[in-house]
């Protein structure tokens, strides 16, 4: 029997540790389900959805919905099965053999595998090795002619933010298309979007999984140039976004702002668990402008790690990531699993 592609057999998948826990704090996800007035919407649109028929190819009534919240048009706006088949179109299109993506590490590890599989050489920077920003690294991308630049804000695991200024300065010094990932920007109270009426080879990629509370309906989106829009429509799969997350999605981001009171308690949970920790000895805590605190142990984050799963409480290990060495991150619960976390955490270390 024929192999797969060398670069698909080298390739370690991405997955998460398949364990039983009560209390789930490891994939940041909102701790909080839909709320009711959304989940009785999308309960009565149920009966009008046509299961029996493809859905619209292009998304449009969603792309448009979501252009004109930003002042721009359906042909600035791509739609996907979540960041993730975004991300992977964005590689199809721009990144495959002779062509090289620059990441910023340690970020988001799917970057990292889907440009191996899709044979695009990745180039990594690493990120200041004491604070894990990426502002000042930013200037070693200029001379990489790359074709693709990925740079989160904020940054997954690290939380990490970016100035305006200096993506700005990123954009006048490259040919590649940068891609902003902003999956979690709800929770930074900034974003680059301004900047794309002046820079075609801007990017801003946005998700419903984590402010939005839909994780599991996997619905993300792209905006971009019309050009860079045209070329991931060129590579998508045909009926890429079923007729059921197209109508849910449009619910959900017309009714964004009854999410702001969720995103408040968010917040607001984040400033205390983080104040919690850094009383903690043996616990150095990030900062963080995301729902999740990057925090390294003076014990072994294996041991912390296991610590908390005997105690019902699963959290990510991140120290085989790159300058992350007995780290781990820990998303923000609801408030009762908070203190189970911050009890838990103190007993272990």
């Amino acid at each position: 029997m024929i192999g797969p592609r060398p670069q698909v057999a080298a390739t370690k998948p991405y997955h998460l540790p398949n364990v039983q826990a009560s209390i789930i704090l490891s994939v940041n996800e909102s701790p909080y389900n839909l709320p009711q007035a959304i989940i009785d919407e999308i309960k009565d649109e149920l009966d009008n959805i046509a299961y029996n028929r493809y859905p619209d190819p292009m998304s449009l009534e969603l792309r448009m919905l979501i252009g004109s919240a930003y002042g721009l048009h359906a042909a600035n706006v791509f739609v996907g099965n979540g960041g993730d088949e975004v991300i992977q179109n964005l590689y199809l299109a721009y990144g495959g053999q002779g062509r090289k993506a620059v990441t910023f590490e340690p970020m988001f590890e799917i970057y990292g595998i889907t440009g191996r599989v899709t044979e695009t050489e990745i180039v990594p920077i690493l990120r200041d090795p004491k604070d894990f920003t990426a502002e000042n690294v930013i200037p070693q991308a200029y001379g990489t002619d790359a074709s693709l630049i990925f740079l989160c804000c904020p940054n997954n695991p690290t939380g990490d933010m970016v100035s305006l200024d200096r993506i700005e300065e990123l954009l006048q010094n490259t040919e590649a298309l940068v891609v902003v990932d902003e999956a979690y920007g709800e929770f930074s109270g900034r974003t680059a979007i301004p900047l794309l009426s002046k820079y075609e080879n801007l990017a801003i990629l946005r998700t419903f999984s984590k402010a939005f509370s839909l994780a599991g309906l996997r619905a993300g989106y792209l905006l971009a140039s019309e050009g860079v829009i045209e070329n991931l429509l060129k590579v998508k799969l045909f009926f890429n976004f079923n007729r059921l997350s197209q109508a849910i999605a449009k619910i959900a981001f017309n009714n964004r702002n009854i999410f702001d009171e969720q995103i408040k308690k968010i917040l607001e949970e984040r400033g205390r668990v983080s104040g919690e920790m850094s009383k903690i000895k043996g616990i150095e805590a990030f900062p963080t402008h995301s729902n999740f605190i990057l925090f390294r142990t003076e014990k072994l984050a294996a041991d912390v790690w296991q610590g908390l799963l005997d105690r019902g409480i699963l959290i990510r290990n991140c120290s085989n990531q790159p300058l992350l060495e007995n780290c781990l991150r820990v998303n923000i619960g609801t408030p009762k699993e908070n203190d189970a976390f911050l009890s838990a955490l103190c007993e272990i270390v």
